[in-house]
């Protein structure tokens, strides 16, 4: 099917007449349609239909934390297809006036939840970072090191988390509400707090916001972190630094430098290790 054509029949099923916007730009094998107050999201042909069905019952069954879907699950052809509410994005304008202790609360209540649905996504969205990145971009040789590098990533699963979170993964609808249910699922919640917690090491993320953050998440009952919070993010957060990299490299959407220099210190930490 033509992207055309994926996005008529998108916007057929919002139920609205206004003309559909094309949001996110080019993401590969996802395509996210806006349609007046109504978003359609097309996901890969290769998705586990189950695993999103039970992600789905799961966003509706928590509206206070996850905006809830329109509908059950919608097919256009062989692509699934969710439907929302559309939510009013956090600007990344004025970082200090982003909702950090209100998306660290929501994670905290998140966690709290009974464990349930399907594995959580978190360590293979790194995976596929790496393998995305062409091997001659500028960097790409210091990016992959640092990648083999890392000891193996743990995703034991003791909570339910979002799998993906950062602050593009939140939206105001009345309220703030967690959005993107792609990786929802049982895992260890600090991989939801490794992403700020990898822009802060690496340099990006003032310390006073980061914070912010992790204070609201404690004060809110969060389970992350039952020891000392380096001794729990180390590792999930240096994976990310790693994730961010590789996309950067890729996309020039964010700030390459500070992630480079973040890689190369992963590769003095852990030396030359292999992950085959």
């Amino acid at each position: 099917m033509f992207v055309d054509d994926l996005i008529a029949a998108m916007a057929s099923l919002t139920g609205s007449s206004s003309d559909p916007e094309v949001l996110g730009g080019d993401r590969g094998d996802v395509v996210v349609v806006r349609v007046g107050d109504v978003v359609a999201k097309a996901h890969p042909a290769d998705t586990e239909v189950d695993a999103l069905r039970q992600r789905l019952e799961i966003a509706a069954a928590h509206p206070e934390l996850m905006l809830p879907p329109l509908k059950p699950l919608q097919f256009v052809e062989d692509r699934p297809v969710t439907v929302w509410p559309y939510g009013t994005p956090v600007s990344q304008a004025d970082p200090d006036a982003a909702p950090w202790e209100e998306s660290a609360a929501l994670l905290a209540r998140l966690h709290a939840l009974p464990v349930q649905g399907p594995v959580a996504g978190a360590p293979e969205r790194i995976v596929r970072a790496i393998k995305a990145m062409p091997p001659d971009l500028p960097n790409a040789d210091v990016v992959l090191e640092a990648f083999q590098s890392l000891p193996p990533l743990d995703m034991s699963g003791r909570a339910l988390i979002h799998g993906d979170w950062h602050l593009g993964q939140l939206v105001h609808r009345g309220a703030w509400r967690l959005i993107d249910v792609d990786d929802l699922g049982v895992g260890d919640p600090v991989w939801d707090l490794a992403r700020p917690a990898a822009l802060f090491a690496a340099g990006i993320l003032p310390g006073d916001l980061w914070a912010r953050f992790l204070n609201a998440y404690r004060e809110t009952g969060g389970v992350a972190l039952p020891t000392s919070e380096w001794e729990a993010l180390n590792i999930p957060a240096q994976a990310y630094v790693v994730q961010m990299a590789a996309r950067a490299l890729v996309t020039g959407l964010q700030a390459v430098e500070p992630l480079v220099e973040a890689c190369r210190r992963i590769i003095a930490t852990y030396g030359n290790g292999d992950r085959g």
